[in-house]
């Protein structure tokens, strides 16, 4: 039932983007290229933006039905999650879009309100399953925080959030990464399968017309709900660590862009990459976008196998 469900939410959405398009278009919903980023870039001017809150929404309504239907609490914990963090993302894309310019939101509103999301994320977490523990990759272990796993969690799940937002620089790069990495977080974590269908059926419809060249970007509604979905689901089942391996791209994305950052102002002026989330560096190396795609789809599939064999 679930599964037809999601299938369903699948074709609804394939009908839906083209049209999500067209509208976007006649009212100049379209992107607007940052100007510290690469040349390259140029041409992506003005593709429609904030697609994102399609499949948010959608993910929303199907994992609300779910949780109706069987009862199961993180149904409820990721459709709160996917409309928490989408709709700061929402709020940064019509920003955007109204300032006509690439920057939205401050980062300390944006921080501010990621770590709102996140606590009452945690609240409803502990209320359904609490624990202050995390399972420790290849052994039986557990890492027990105490009474500072409230913090953590609020860390990890503005963290992994941003990581995603950080990731989306390259056409079908932060839609296939998080497919990838939803998929193997949720046969980590132990949770049912049918969860997997309801968090990426309805992306797996906006990658299609996000591949290269994009007909449409998420925008930050889109990037920053995608973390914050995975995010809740390992803080409710204790698999954090794992997303080491499951998330791999992510958090490469996000350690690239603190390494580079504190390279440049503890080592006057010098960079590690030549530029920063690291996948621009590869593009300045030479490799076609379609080329650092499809690379870093395949390590981040080779580091979530690695977590399924540390379950």
């Amino acid at each position: 039932m679930i599964e037809l469900m999601a299938v369903a939410a699948f074709v609804i959405s394939l009908f839906l983007y083209p049209r999500y398009i067209s509208w976007a278009k006649k009212r100049q919903f379209g992107q607007y290229v940052r100007q510290e980023g690469p040349d390259l870039h140029n041409y992506k001017q003005g593709t429609p933006t904030a697609g994102g809150m399609l499949f948010v929404i959608i993910i929303f309504l199907l994992n609300i039905a779910v949780y109706i239907y069987n009862g199961e609490p993180i149904h409820l914990i990721v459709a709160l999650s996917s409309v928490g963090f989408g709709s700061i993302g929402f709020m940064d894309d019509i920003t955007k879009i109204l300032k006509k310019q690439s920057m939205g939101l401050s980062a300390p509103q944006k921080l501010i309100m990621q770590f709102a999301v996140s606590f009452l994320i945690y609240l409803l977490i502990s209320f359904f399953n609490n624990h202050t523990q995390m399972l420790i990759p290849f052994t039986l272990k557990k890492l027990d925080l105490g009474i500072f796993y409230v913090v953590w969690a609020m860390v990890y799940m503005t963290g992994l959030s941003n990581a995603s937002n950080l990731t989306d620089g390259l056409d079908g790069l932060a839609a296939g990464v998080y497919v990838i990495s939803a998929l193997l977080t949720v046969l980590v974590s132990g949770l049912h399968i049918s969860l997997a269908f309801t968090i990426i059926f309805p992306v797996l419809a906006y990658v299609i017309f996000n591949l290269k060249p994009a007909k449409v970007f998420m925008g930050d509604t889109g990037s920053l709900a995608l973390g914050g979905i995975i995010a809740s689901i390992a803080v409710y089942t204790g698999t954090e660590i794992f997303t080491l391996f499951t998330c791999f791209i992510f958090l490469s994305e996000m350690f690239s862009v603190i390494i580079q950052v504190g390279s440049f102002k503890l080592r006057k002026g010098k960079r590690v990459f030549l530029m920063a989330p690291i996948h621009h560096h590869f593009e300045l190396l030479g490799w076609h976008e379609e080329r650092v795609v499809m690379n870093f789809w395949i390590f981040n599939i080779i580091a979530g196998l690695i977590a399924l064999g540390g379950r």
